[in-house]
């Protein structure tokens, strides 16, 4: 990505030439920006990272424009268009996403529920009084969302079970188990299309970095001193993820 190019450029991309000039009105514009006073100062090490991310940006955004040189929407809706452009043919196959379904599971797994209808009283005398229709209305709950006795007498009880009375943080709880309803896996067909548009999406974002990193290597040639700061080359680089 590097060529000969003249001191007052930054880079070529195709025939665009992006300008020293260039470089600073957008080093400018930034530093008025809303987080300018956090940014680092010029002719420093880190000043001297911030002016090759900003020549990357620029050249990203030439590039784009290359690509789409009769769009005159604005660059993040030329963006969208150019990768609905190029990821248009990406596909799943259904194999694909019975495979991504068998070896995730857990992910399509509903924990078993249990409902039931309960009450707490400050002292145990008039939680043990309680009769069942003074309950409150059913409520559904997974494990984890009690704790403690009461949660573990609740999960081992069977339907119609009186729990309690039995003390928590909150008072004297009392309650009645309605339903339980096993633990179950999802089935694949009623999960298929959620894992299609993901895995799809998946597909569709490599495809356009591989793409965008090809067209990249061929039409951008950035002038030494603007490598891209991960550029291992450089003394400085620094790049982590």
């Amino acid at each position: 990505m590097s060529a000969v190019v003249p001191a007052a450029e930054v880079a070529r991309v195709g025939d665009r030439v992006i300008t020293t000039d260039e470089l600073e009105r957008r080093l400018a514009e930034i530093r008025r920006g809303p987080y300018g006073p956090r940014l680092p100062e010029d002719h420093t090490p880190a000043g001297t990272r911030l002016r090759r991310w900003v020549a990357q940006l620029l050249a990203s955004e030439a590039l784009v424009r290359h690509e789409a040189p009769d769009d005159q929407l604005p660059l993040d809706q030329a963006v969208h268009k150019l990768f609905v452009q190029v990821t248009a043919d990406v596909t799943v196959s259904r194999s694909e996403l019975r495979r991504y379904y068998a070896a995730n599971l857990d992910l399509w797994t509903l924990p078993e529920r249990r409902t039931l209808r309960h009450a707490v009283r400050a002292t145990r005398a008039e939680a043990a009084a309680l009769r069942t229709e003074e309950l409150g209305p059913p409520e559904t709950l997974t494990r984890g969302q009690l704790s403690g006795p009461f949660e573990e007498a609740l999960f081992s009880a069977a339907p119609g079970t009186r729990i309690g009375p039995l003390r928590t943080t909150f008072g004297w709880h009392v309650a009645v188990l309605d339903r339980v309803e096993p633990a179950a896996c999802l089935p694949f067909d009623e999960v298929c299309a959620a894992i299609h548009a993901d895995l799809l999406a998946a597909a569709r974002g490599t495809a356009f970095d591989d793409w965008l990193a090809a067209r990249r290597d061929a039409l951008i040639h950035l002038a030494p001193g603007y490598e891209h700061p991960g550029d291992p080359s450089l003394p400085d680089h620094v790049h982590r993820h």
